[in-house]
């Protein structure tokens, strides 16, 4: 379980002048279909949250490839055809690999909540929630169908990224994946198509984030050991040598 404070991360440095200085994210860049683990990895990253590989949060969550993926994991599921009208990924519509329940298994301090597509009517109303999340510095995934945001729609084409800021009237987004900029500018009326053709279905909407204040029990991993007490006695000894 975690213990003590995290240290948030934010990214603000006015030294910096080959990125956008006022994005509330540091990007990451994912393996091919985990575009879901790595943009959490993002959240996680910026509250401070000790990281696991995106492949094992993947995993947990349903990522499946094509066969001749295969070659780029230690482990993974492998289907000939997409799993679901989805695509390849992850799977989180499917109750055994549903967000609450693979944080609490992994012990990460995260609670997870969906507004749907179909709640999602109007360009205001998607404005609206993301300005909200913004306005709370609260986080935020966006699942859509890429190909509509790409320009033309594409079956099985769902894509996830994380939400950062209202430029303008209009949504940027960190991206992690290895072709696409990393902070994209979308129109609201292209965003809210491409999540509304991604359909309920398809977990297709926002993906709301929050910090848990309690622990979650989970397995210790290596970026989390040292938060137990102090070494007593002979472990004292075994240090000093």
């Amino acid at each position: 379980m975690m213990c003590g404070r995290v240290q948030k991360h934010t990214m603000n440095p006015p030294q910096f002048k080959a990125v956008p200085t006022d994005s509330r994210y540091v990007p990451f860049t994912q393996q091919t279909a985990c575009c879901v683990p790595t943009s959490i990895q993002m959240i996680m990253y910026r509250r401070g949250i000790p990281l696991i590989p995106a492949e094992e949060l993947g995993y947990h969550l349903g990522l499946t490839v094509p066969p001749d993926e295969s070659v780029l994991f230690h482990d993974v599921r492998t289907a000939d055809a997409p799993p679901s009208a989805a695509g390849y990924g992850t799977q989180i519509h499917n109750p055994a690999y549903e967000p609450n329940r693979v944080f609490a298994e992994l012990g990460i301090p995260l609670q997870f909540r969906m507004t749907r597509a179909d709640a999602l009517r109007t360009e205001n109303d998607l404005l609206v929630e993301l300005d909200s999340v913004e306005r709370d510095d609260r986080d935020a995934l966006l699942c859509f169908n890429h190909g509509v945001v790409r320009g033309s729609y594409k079956p099985s084409s769902g894509h996830v990224a994380v939400f950062d800021r209202i430029v303008e009237g209009r949504v940027r987004i960190v991206d992690a994946s290895p072709v696409q900029p990393k902070w994209r500018i979308v129109e609201p009326a292209v965003l809210l198509d491409a999540i509304q053709r991604h359909g309920n279905v398809n977990s297709g909407g926002i993906w709301h984030f929050t910090v848990l204040q309690t622990p979650v029990p989970g397995p210790e991993s290596d970026a989390m050991k040292g938060c137990g007490p102090a070494p007593t006695g002979d472990a004292r000894e075994r240090i000093r040598r």
